[in-house]
């Protein structure tokens, strides 16, 4: 189980009342939703933003999403999203997440996803950029890499 140490980057997240079910808490897909959030501002946080991306001729698809529910939020509570980028491969790259309410240091949620980079043309996989590595191993540190 990941904590908050563990992450460089986290984004901010307040509970939207529509985020909540008929049992008053987070309902469970919105832990993905809140997932993304983290993974767009990441791009940002590393100097690599989306649209840099974009603008290049690539784009991802997402291929893997897990999330493991290990407590509870509520309507108006402020969340933090831990994301960091842990794996490169030749054409993926995972995310792994946490999701934690104030200082707490055990998760209320965590999991992966990992996306494919793609040409945005063909909509193929192709090879990370060399450039998106190096934002990447600049930020984290070290990161797995094949």
């Amino acid at each position: 189980m990941a904590s908050q140490e563990e992450f460089r980057f986290k984004a901010e997240v307040r509970v939207r009342y529509a985020d909540t079910d008929a049992q008053g808490h987070v309902y469970f897909a919105n832990y993905l939703v809140y997932f993304d959030v983290a993974m767009t501002d990441y791009f940002k946080a590393i100097g690599y933003p989306y649209e840099r991306l974009l603008s290049k001729g690539y784009d991802f698809f997402t291929v893997e999403a897990c999330c493991r529910y290990r407590g509870r939020a509520f309507f108006d509570e402020t969340l933090y999203v831990g994301a960091k980028i842990t794996k490169i491969g030749r054409s993926s790259f995972r995310y792994d997440l946490a999701i934690f309410k104030d200082s707490a240091t055990e998760p209320i949620a965590d999991g992966h996803v990992v996306n494919v980079m793609i040409d945005r043309e063909t909509e193929r996989p192709v090879k990370v950029p060399e450039d998106f590595r190096e934002a990447v191993r600049s930020f984290e540190g070290s990161i797995e890499e094949s």
